[in-house]
């Protein structure tokens, strides 16, 4: 929300990410994603795309119904309220695992615990529901329980796509993620505050942190144009549920968590910023959970 910086409603509310198709930041990820795979053939009509998610990249991915492909989403934990229902309109399929937040690809557990053949015998079920070929799904069970007992959600996605011949846009460890923001995210913000004439060499960057492609993408922008760091990442504190947010601990063995590229690293407690979110709501910005913990750390940093 660059243009917080300037205290007008109007110029806040016009910058906003919420009026642009698909609703979020998220959108200029899964377009760079989907453009660049269909340029490479790997995506194409009838496929069905497997993606984890936690809302917001899986509603941008919704767009993909009018090039007559199919979107399974799987979710892995709370999402904020309404977005199941915006998942379901914008022509998306999710399949609720009632599982943990996915931590990073390669955590050890028990592969048979019993928590694992319980979910992926609901998994089973709802694919049976959405017309995927259970079949297959029998064929591969025994390394989808492995991957659900880890609690693997990212790689479980990757899985999927293979074994149905589909695509998985991997926002995780897809390189475009990155390059959407360190392309587009970043000069346009620049482009904002020099209309305003101001300059982005002389402000701090303040962002959550999910996949890590805003993050990662910020970082390279400023640091190719200025020379310097200036992204500061926000986490909530552990145990707090901040909806498409990662806590310190779950950042860590992603493929874009680079804190050396970071000027800061920060906890911001929700408890507190959900008064501000609240706040904000009221006064009609539509904003999520993630960006009201930002702005939350950012009036942290200003006090």
């Amino acid at each position: 929300i660059s243009a917080c910086l300037v205290g007008s409603e109007m110029c806040i509310r016009d910058r906003l990410e919420a009026p642009l198709l698909g609703g979020s930041i998220k959108s200029r990820a899964a377009m760079r994603i989907v453009h660049e795979a269909i340029k490479a053939g790997k995506l194409r009509r009838e496929m069905t795309v497997f993606e984890a998610t936690s809302g917001n990249f899986g509603i941008a991915l919704g767009r993909l119904a009018n090039l007559g492909l199919d979107v399974v989403v799987l979710v892995s934990r709370r999402l904020e309220e309404g977005v199941l229902e915006e998942l379901e309109r914008s022509g998306v399929k999710s399949v609720d695992l009632d599982v943990d937040v996915c931590p990073a690809p390669g955590m050890q557990m028990d592969p048979n615990t019993l928590l694992a053949k319980i979910v992926a015998t609901k998994m089973r079920e709802r694919f049976s529901e959405l017309g995927l070929d259970v079949d297959v799904f029998d064929g591969t069970r025994s390394e989808l329980e492995v991957l659900l007992a880890r609690q693997d959600v990212i790689n479980l996605a990757k899985l999927l796509a293979k074994v149905y011949n589909g695509f998985c846009p991997e926002q995780y460890d897809n390189e475009e993620n990155v390059k959407a923001h360190a392309t587009v995210t970043g000069p346009e913000i620049a482009q904002q505050l020099e209309e305003l004439g101001l300059s982005l060499e002389n402000f701090r960057i303040v962002c959550t942190f999910g996949t890590g492609g805003t993050s990662e993408g910020l970082s390279r922008y400023v640091d190719g144009k200025y020379h310097k760091k200036s992204v500061h990442v926000v986490f909530p504190p552990e145990g707090e549920d901040v909806a498409g947010i990662r806590s310190k601990s779950k950042a860590v063995g992603l493929r874009f968590y680079e804190p050396t590229k970071f000027a800061g690293q920060h906890e911001a407690d929700f408890e507190q910023a959900k008064k501000l979110f609240g706040f904000m709501v009221r006064r009609g910005f539509d904003i999520g959970e993630s960006s009201a913990l930002a702005l939350y750390a950012v009036l942290q940093m200003v006090n």
